[in-house]
């Protein structure tokens, strides 16, 4: 079962993505206004007093000795006038240019100085009440910036709850198809949006698969008919020369024979198992492993004696495992027989501690290149003689009896390969 939508990485990723979005552009907003608005101040105060300065150019040059304008926010000073009406100590070591905001007995002013003629003129604005407002403005701003955000995250939430649930929904569907079901289609219960054709894709991917899966149960009943059945009669027809035969020179083929036709029956009995997606609990048994073991060697004579090869059954008798019999017999010769095949005047060890089985050689290795693909179908090393399939199949059947294969790098030289089996 999947989380809801509200707790669901998507639904954060969606409502994180949106909530970062919108913050950042109204931060953007924000600083713009913000800018904006101080800009617009500037240039209208500047522009004011630009507009008193050309006034007093224009009444000085009537009368030179004219009442200087004066209001509640506007005071205006002349050098030439000092004695009468002098110009604020703070003031007078300023050089000519405009100045905004300066601060002076908890009041704000705007400043322009410039010349006229001989003489210095300085244009005094009060906007401590401009100050005031633009200070009330931020504020407003501010907590309209907070609003806002805490509008966009219920919004962010809605359309994330929104936008994720189908995708959610969709997940929960494909999270309960079990692998047996056949025939499901999702399709038809998704709107016609992307989700919708996510569905269809699926349903169309699933179909192929309903296809290639009835063709490989199809394959699997037909192999466990038409290849059981003539194993039967070659095993049969063997033994039952070996029983009326007296010549020791066909002892040895009919030998063969029966092994070649014993391990073909193994193997198309673990093929068809691994196919399952469930092990079959009531083919399982109690096997003792030093007798299934030695009668692998025995089986392997042929070729251990061909590469001079000496094998310790360090198993004692009580190591046991329950499992179907066909299957380990089918893990154990592939392992055994890789070690054969990587080994020549070499020593096989095979012993069992804590449910794990270890079958280590001091051959002639495995390169660490070929290790990391030594499980893949087909794979053969550079010093691989068979076909790539035998370790493959072991992985499958480990697989499938929940048990852990792997195999390494033997310090002493050559691979050691362990088996561990589950409780």
């Amino acid at each position: 079962m999947t989380s809801l939508p509200g707790g669901s990485p998507l639904f954060r990723k969606i409502m994180t993505s949106i909530l970062l979005a919108s913050v950042l552009f109204l931060s953007l907003l924000s600083i713009v206004v913000y800018y904006a608005n101080q800009i617009l101040e500037d240039d209208l105060l500047a522009k004011q007093a630009e507009f008193e300065l050309q006034n007093i150019k224009s009444l000085l040059a009537g009368d030179p000795k004219a009442q200087l304008p004066r209001s509640a926010n506007l005071s205006i000073y002349l050098n030439s006038r000092d004695p009468t009406q002098p110009v604020p100590q703070h003031l007078v070591d300023l050089p000519e240019g405009i100045y905004h905001d300066i601060k002076l007995d908890g009041k704000n002013f705007h400043v322009q100085i410039a010349s006229i003629g001989d003489d210095r003129v300085y244009i005094v604005t009060d906007i401590t009440e401009i100050e005031h407002s633009e200070g009330l403005l931020h504020k407003i701003f501010l907590g309209a910036w907070i609003i806002l955000i805490v509008v966009l995250f219920f919004i962010a939430f809605i359309l994330s709850r929104k936008l994720s649930r189908p995708i959610a929904q969709l997940s929960e569907k494909l999270s309960s198809i079990n692998p047996d079901q056949r025939g499901v289609r999702l399709g038809d219960q998704f709107a016609d949006d992307e989700v919708g054709r996510i569905a269809q894709a699926f349903d169309s991917y699933t179909e192929k698969m309903d296809s290639y899966v009835e063709k490989q149960m199809a394959f699997a009943a037909m192999a466990s008919h038409e290849l059981r059945s003539p194993l039967t009669i070659i095993r049969t027809s063997a033994d039952l020369i070996a029983s009326r035969h007296d010549d020791p020179a066909i002892d040895e083929h009919l030998d063969k024979i029966q092994r070649a036709s014993a391990n073909m029956a193994n193997m198309i009995h673990a093929l068809l198992a691994v196919t399952r997606d469930q092990p079959v609990e009531n083919t399982f048994e109690p096997i003792a492993l030093r007798p299934l073991v030695v009668e692998i060697i025995n089986s392997l004579q042929p070729e251990i004696r061909a590469k001079h090869i000496d094998i310790d059954n360090s198993l004692d008798k009580t190591d046991c495992v329950r499992a179907d019999k066909t299957l380990l017999t089918v893990v154990l010769i592939n392992l055994i027989r890789n070690g054969v095949k990587h080994g020549e005047n070499s020593s096989i060890r095979i012993d069992m501690a804590d449910s794990n089985l270890s079958i280590s050689d001091n051959g002639f290795g495995i390169d660490s290149e070929d290790l990391q693909h030594i499980f893949d179908f087909a794979y053969r090393g550079q010093n691989s003689q068979g076909y790539g399939v035998g370790l493959y199949i072991s992985k499958l059947i480990c697989d499938y009896l929940g048990w852990s294969l792997r195999l390494e790098a033997n310090p002493q030289g050559g691979i050691v390969a362990q088996v561990r089996f589950s409780q």
